[in-house]
């Protein structure tokens, strides 16, 4: 007897998206995860209530892999109902479903095959019919701006390397590789949308 149930959920990071429905698959290139190496990242997963306040009931860690998929299980509790399914990553923006989605025992929900998956359209596209959510809220105060830029630049002037927040492409350094992913966002006026 199963007392909990998974779904499943496909997002890029637009920060991280490296061309042909992948992304670079950071956890083992910085070797926090040696295997296997399609890791891409933690995230959390959260489901809020289909109504106000819109509270969170639910939340789950999990890994992205490389072609965007990521698994959360959760309770047998939460079959039938409907929630807003959250993702949130350490330098991307928050970002919620269009609308709520109704669990069952297998469900899924893909965010990258259309920019109407997002709550108010928020994400951007990455390669031809494929979407992404915003690199660069830093500070994840659901804002990319110039607190952000901030935290990058002195990222910048100290040489950080590893796996840090501030590195926006993953290729294990903060530099201005990073730069020019923040300076769009910054100057699109990117924030997070939700009910």
């Amino acid at each position: 007897v199963h007392d909990a149930c998974q779904m499943k959920i496909k997002t890029f990071l637009s920060g991280y998206y490296s061309g042909a429905q992948t992304m670079r698959n950071v956890l083992y290139l910085q070797n926090i995860i040696p295997s296997p190496s399609n890791q891409v990242d933690t995230i959390q997963i959260e489901f809020h209530q289909s109504n106000s306040p819109y509270s969170n009931v639910y939340t789950a860690k999990t890994i992205l892999q490389t072609n965007g998929n990521a698994f959360v299980n959760f309770p047998l509790s939460l079959i039938s109902s409907s929630f807003y399914i959250v993702i949130k990553h350490r330098n991307s923006m928050e970002t919620w479903s269009a609308n709520p989605i109704t669990i069952s025992t297998i469900s899924n929900y893909d965010f990258t095959n259309s920019l109407n998956k997002a709550y108010g359209g928020n994400q951007i596209e990455v390669s031809s019919g494929a979407w992404a959510i915003y690199t660069g809220d830093i500070n994840q105060d659901d804002n990319i701006d110039l607190l952000d830029n901030s935290q990058l630049e002195l990222g910048i002037q100290n040489f950080l390397f590893g796996y840090q927040n501030a590195d926006l492409n993953g290729d294990g350094n903060v530099d201005l590789l990073d730069g020019s992913m923040i300076e769009d966002n910054i100057n699109g006026f990117i924030y997070s949308m939700h009910p």
